[in-house]
């Protein structure tokens, strides 16, 4: 098992990245031996390697890292460490190390990916925290790229229920962008973790944005898109997701707004429509069983201190509508009466009213 630091060390060489390491280590048999290789001169690597380590540009990169993990009270950890994410040792170009702040749990195994536009509609927004809350109510982690609009969002739903999230970053782990996002990644880091493969120092281009899009992907069982355009960046994140044999759902959209261009081509090319978050369930088994157990628990917490009458209202409700008149019908309580325990039950969380008094249960 090779020390971290070496490991590091190695990916602080500009120009370095996931494949080239793996094949550099292939060869030279530990890091230590990249960097005297790399120092000897490779006329098959591009020079700027060469150059690097020559120059030492690596060490004073190295240098600049970890006095930011120290200051920041981060933590690096390698692809050969137990506590590196089991899921994402088997995409095809696993990053030899990542900087992360805030904790691993066990529970992050079982993750989904929520993705979309940086400039979400009205509808792109609410179906993006619904999903979300759905997610975090069963305790599965959700996953995003700290991005504006619906990664935020995403994230900022289970930081609000104080679940679990992880933030990916295209950047190394100094730099938060959007700057407006620093409070968020603080909030993450407290109940989840926010990671990096980039090297404090290091320049940010475009590609890092597409390169970390592999990395929401490969932590996840599966991937949701809630809203994107013909060339929103989050399809590149469902693209990963089809080459790391992830399960891609994508939410339909208004077909004239032109801003859900994104989603349908996904659907159109085999991705799972989602309505709801049962559809997402059924093709993900192992998170359907995980879901069934904390819905029997939940249930059976909830109703075991409640009322007669809320228990018949609660009888008449699924996840599907049902008009206040229906509501009426089945319990044949009086108007005012049953207007009241409707009331208390929206505050206490276990059920939800739905524009033209429409009810649908939340237990």
């Amino acid at each position: 098992m090779f020390d971290p630091e070496s490991i590091l060390k190695v990916m602080c060489v500009e120009g370095m990245g996931p494949r080239l390491f793996q094949t550099l280590l292939e060869r030279c048999k530990t890091p230590e031996a990249i960097l005297v290789h790399l120092e000897s001169g490779d006329n098959t690597l591009p020079g700027q390697l060469v150059q690097s380590v020559r120059k030492r540009n690596h060490e004073k990169f190295y240098n600049m890292h970890q006095r930011w993990v120290k200051k920041n009270g981060a933590r690096i950890i390698s692809f050969e460490e137990s506590i590196y994410p089991d899921i994402l040792k088997h995409i095809y170009d696993p990053p030899p190390v990542l900087t992360c702040t805030g904790e691993w749990d066990s529970s992050d195994r079982n993750a989904l990916a929520i993705v979309g536009t940086r400039h979400p509609d009205v509808y792109g927004k609410r179906i993006t925290r619904e999903l979300a809350q759905a997610a975090v109510d069963l305790n599965i982690t959700v996953v995003s790229g700290l991005a504006k609009g619906v990664d935020s969002i995403a994230h900022y739903t289970a930081v609000r229920a104080q679940k679990r999230t992880i933030a990916v970053l295209g950047t190394p782990p100094h730099i938060i962008y959007p700057a407006e996002n620093k409070a968020l990644a603080r909030q993450i880091s407290q109940n989840g973790v926010v990671l990096s493969e980039f090297i404090v120092g290091h320049k940010t281009t475009p590609g890092c944005f597409v390169r970390r899009n592999r990395l929401i992907s490969g932590l996840c069982r599966g991937v949701i898109v809630t809203q994107a355009g013909d060339s929103s960046g989050a399809l590149a994140t469902a693209y990963s997701a089809n080459e790391q044999n992830r399960e891609v759902f994508a939410v339909p959209g208004n077909v004239l707004s032109g801003n859900h261009e994104g989603c349908h081509r996904l659907i159109k090319s085999g991705a799972k429509l989602v309505e709801k978050f049962e559809d997402i369930l059924d093709e993900l088994p192992v998170l359907k069983s995980k879901a069934s157990q904390m819905n029997l628990l939940v249930e059976a917490a909830e109703m075991k201190n409640m009322t007669e009458t809320g228990k018949a209202i609660i009888d008449c409700l699924n996840r599907e509508p049902v008009h206040v008149d229906q509501i009426l019908e089945k319990t044949r309580l009086e108007h005012g009466k049953l207007m009241s325990v409707l009331l208390q039950l929206e505050l206490k969380g276990y059920i939800q009213q739905l524009p033209g008094k429409f009810y649908i249960r939340k237990i």
